[in-house]
C-alpha cells in the first residue's frame, strides 16, 4: 500500500513537470513568435549630466532598419542591437529584452564625465576609469578642466587630486583646471581665488594644501589675499607667495 503511494506521487510530480516544461516551451514559442506591440526606452543618467536622450536611442533602432511595431520578437537580433547601443559615445551599458505582454524594452546607462581633458583645442569628456569619451550636444556640465594628461593612467591621478581637492578645506568649491607638464608637475587653479599653484609632484596632498591655507591665512589677516597672484608648494616645509602690487 505504501509503495502504492510512492509511486502515485512520483507519477504526479513527472506529469506536473511535463506540463510545466510543455507550457514554458510553448509560452517561449508564442512570445516569440509574436508581434510586438511598441518600445520602451529608459535612460539611467544622473540630474547634472544629461548627455544622452531618447532620441538618441530611437536613431540606433532606425538605423537597425527594423520597425519594431510590426515584426516578432525572434526576428530582433538583440545581442547585435545590444552592441550598437553600446557602441554610442555616451553609453556605458545596455539591455534589450520584451516583456510577455510584446513591449521591447531597452534600458542603457549612460557614462558619467568626472572631468574634461583639452588637448590641441579638442575637448573630450574624461570618466572614472580615465578613459575619453565625445562632448554631448545636448549638455555640458560645469567640471574640472585638466590638459597634459596623455594617458588613462595618468588621467586616474588626477581625478584623484581633483577628489582630495573638493574635500579640502583650503579649496572651496573645488579646483578650476590642471595642467601637467612634461616633467609630472602640477599646475593647479583653484575655483574659489584667480591664482595659480605650481604643485609639483603628485604628492604629500595634505603637507602641500596645509601650506596653502597657512598663506591664505596670513594673507587674509594682512589684507592681502585679493592681490594673490602665484603660488609655488614644491619646497619642503615653506610656501613661496607672488602678491601684485
Amino acid at each position: 500500500m505504501r509503495i502504492g503511494k510512492i509511486i502515485i506521487t512520483i507519477f504526479t510530480w513527472v506529469i506536473i513537470s511535463f506540463l510545466m516544461i510543455w507550457s514554458t516551451k510553448e509560452s517561449s514559442i508564442i512570445r516569440n513568435n509574436g508581434a510586438l506591440v511598441g518600445h520602451q526606452i529608459e535612460i539611467e543618467n544622473s540630474e547634472k549630466q544629461m548627455f544622452l536622450k531618447k532620441s538618441d536611442v530611437v536613431k540606433i533602432l532606425e538605423a537597425f532598419g527594423s520597425n519594431y511595431d510590426s515584426i516578432s520578437y525572434k526576428e530582433i537580433n538583440i545581442t547585435l542591437l545590444e552592441e550598437l547601443l553600446r557602441d554610442h559615445t555616451q553609453i556605458l551599458q545596455a539591455e534589450v529584452f520584451s516583456t510577455w505582454k510584446g513591449l521591447l524594452k531597452i534600458n542603457v546607462t549612460q557614462k558619467k564625465a568626472k572631468a574634461r581633458m583639452i588637448d590641441n583645442k579638442e575637448m573630450a569628456y574624461v570618466d572614472e576609469m580615465g578613459n575619453l569619451f565625445p562632448l554631448s550636444e545636448h549638455d555640458s556640465d560645469k567640471l574640472t578642466v585638466i590638459s597634459g594628461f596623455f594617458d588613462s593612467e595618468k588621467r586616474i591621478q588626477v581625478l584623484n587630486f581633483i577628489e582630495k581637492a573638493s574635500k579640502h578645506p583650503s579649496f572651496p568649491n573645488g579646483i578650476s583646471s590642471v595642467h601637467r607638464e612634461n616633467n609630472g608637475t602640477y599646475i593647479v587653479y583653484p575655483a574659489w581665488h584667480e591664482h595659480s599653484i605650481t604643485w609639483g609632484l603628485d604628492d604629500f596632498f595634505e603637507i602641500k594644501a596645509h601650506k596653502a591655507q597657512a598663506v591664505y591665512a596670513y594673507l587674509l589677516e594682512t589684507n592681502n589675499l585679493d592681490k594673490l597672484s602665484h603660488l609655488d608648494l614644491r619646497y619642503s616645509g615653506q610656501a613661496v607667495y607672488k602678491v601684485n602690487n
